[in-house]
């Protein structure tokens, strides 16, 4: 075999291991959306989503530090909840925070919402990541402006992936 055989295996193994680290790690961030206490909720899906970098990177042997992935999240957050989500403020996570300070109402209305965000948003993250650190990139030289169509585009999509996964 040759190494560009190899190479090519080695890349494709790499892609259907960090498939696999963003569906986990999307499940585990649709579940945090259950959390019916704020604050505690926000923290855990963060923590999954750190997680779930901190993974990636060692994966594509990428230095990870926590402070740059915890401005990632946040940057990629304010995208969409200014852009996609803008006109919806229902689906937000803005919302389900405040929601959850409504006895009943909010938390049923939040139980609804949160897990399909997170998760969305969790994949998006993960893919977003997953293309970067295969075409070479860091932590270091990741611009979210640039990331910011594709990120979008896979934010709507991780909504389908989950729908698919609760079929499945």
């Amino acid at each position: 075999m040759g190494n560009a055989r190899l190479e090519q295996l080695k890349r494709n193994k790499q892609k259907r291991l960090a498939g696999g680290i963003v569906r986990r790690n999307m499940l585990w961030a649709a579940g945090t959306g259950l959390i019916p206490i704020p604050v505690l909720d926000s923290t855990a899906v963060v923590a999954v989503q750190l997680k779930m970098l901190a993974e990636l990177s060692s994966l594509y042997n990428v230095d990870f530090r926590k402070s740059s992935g915890q401005a990632v999240i946040a940057t990629m957050m304010t995208s969409i909840t200014g852009g996609v989500l803008g006109k919806s403020f229902l689906a937000t996570g803005i919302f389900s925070g405040l929601s959850k300070a409504l006895p009943v109402l909010g938390a049923s209305l939040s139980i609804l919402t949160m897990p399909g965000f997170n998760a969305a948003f969790t994949y998006a993250l993960g893919r977003v990541f997953v293309m970067h650190y295969a075409a070479g990139g860091t932590l270091k030289d990741f611009d979210p402006k640039q990331a910011e169509p594709y990120f979008k585009e896979k934010f709507k999509e991780g909504f389908t992936v989950v729908k698919d996964a609760k079929a499945a």
